[in-house]
């Protein structure tokens, strides 16, 4: 299962802004300097990153003065910290003077100015804060001797869904607040692009202004709705032959004629091992209405993928190369992330994306009469 709280969230926004993309070229200058209170003969360290490499600078400091200098042609976040890195403040750059005012072994709360950037960042930060308190009952469950294995797992799935449907409400309104502010962009990307959510990527950029559509970040979310049309809700499903569980060829043109879930899933996913209850349920109810789901696997081990399948009682084919994320099936989705599921419906036309838990129930319930 994801982990739930605002480390994760920095992770999120730094991995899917900056790594795996080139950038451009550096243009502007920026410069980092402060304050840190408390610190005497000690380094300060500043983590970036720069056509994919992990770039980290320190100063020697006596005070706890100094300064960082660099280039860049769009905010970026970075993360200044001290030894162990256990005290950090992530800060959102731009070109321009950043001073930072801390306290050693509190650098989490450092004041921050010169970054607009960073200063809307941080109010989105705070509102996904407020994400934490479903969290709580998390361990709750996991201490609830009297629950089964399968009703621990049901009910953190419930506590996960609503946080992750906190958290696309935070990001959606903060975006229609924000809609000027480069940090929109980002978190689109962080939060929406990152979990495969086109519909609600693309309704969040149509949100922002001309200025920030075309910016860095905006022209990596539009790359991505572009690709992401191919695989879009009214678009034929690829089609693809691929070895099934016991290395017989499947097709998925076998199934025309059915309604067909299309499930990316592995092994070593929490959150699809967590959704496959339902999966279980909505294949029991329906399997008999002309209803079929294929198991599509990214794992790369082929003992952990089958064991995982006897596990969770998956009756449904069962398909997967071996190949993980880098599969042609799922090159061919544009699977980025998992659980990723597509409901097609006779024809073989994607009619919805990415059902989960009740939703998929409904869904079904509708088209199939």
């Amino acid at each position: 299962m994801k982990k739930i709280g605002n480390a994760l969230l920095w992770l999120l926004l730094i991995c899917s802004s900056v790594l795996g993309q080139k950038q451009p070229e550096q243009t502007q200058r920026y410069q980092i300097s402060g304050k840190i209170e408390g610190l005497n003969n000690r380094r300060v360290f500043l983590k970036s990153y720069f056509h994919e490499k992990e770039i980290i600078d320190s100063v020697f400091s006596k005070d706890g003065v100094f300064r960082f200098q660099g280039k860049m042609a769009y905010p970026q976040t970075v993360t200044l910290y001290l030894s162990p890195m256990t005290d950090e403040r992530k800060i959102v750059v731009q070109a321009g003077n950043i001073l930072v005012k801390a306290k050693a072994g509190d650098l989490e709360h450092a004041q921050i100015q010169g970054s607009s950037a960073n200063d809307d960042m941080d109010i989105y930060q705070e509102q996904i804060k407020l994400g934490r308190k479903f969290a709580k009952g998390v361990s709750a469950v996991e201490a609830d001797s009297t629950l089964t294995s399968l009703e621990k797992q049901r009910r953190i799935y419930a506590i996960f869904t609503k946080v992750e449907s906190f958290y696309d409400s935070v990001t959606t309104e903060f975006v229609k607040s924000h809609p000027n502010s480069m940090v929109s962009a980002m978190v689109i990307k962080s939060r929406f692009i990152q979990a495969n959510q086109e519909a609600k990527a693309r309704e969040s950029f149509e949100v922002l202004t001309d200025v920030v559509k075309k910016s860095f970040y905006g022209k990596m979310i539009q790359s991505y709705l572009f690709e992401n049309e191919k695989v879009s809700v009214g678009k034929i499903a690829p089609a693809f032959m691929i070895k099934d569980v016991i290395g017989n060829p499947f097709q998925l043109s076998s199934l025309k004629g059915k309604f067909v879930l299309i499930d990316f899933w592995a092994s070593w996913c929490g959150p699809c091992r967590q959704e496959n209850p339902n999966l279980v349920q909505a294949y029991q109810q329906f399997k008999d209405k002309d209803f079929e789901i294929i198991g599509v696997s990214i794992d790369d081990n082929t003992k952990s993928w089958t064991k995982a399948i006897e596990v969770d009682s998956l009756q449904w084919t069962q398909v997967c190369d071996g190949n993980g994320m880098e599969g042609e099936v799922a090159k061919r989705y544009l699977i980025s992330s998992i659980p990723t599921n597509f409901l097609l419906d006779k024809t073989g036309k994607i009619i919805a994306k990415n059902l989960r838990g009740e939703e998929l129930k409904i869904a079904l319930e509708h088209f199939i009469k």
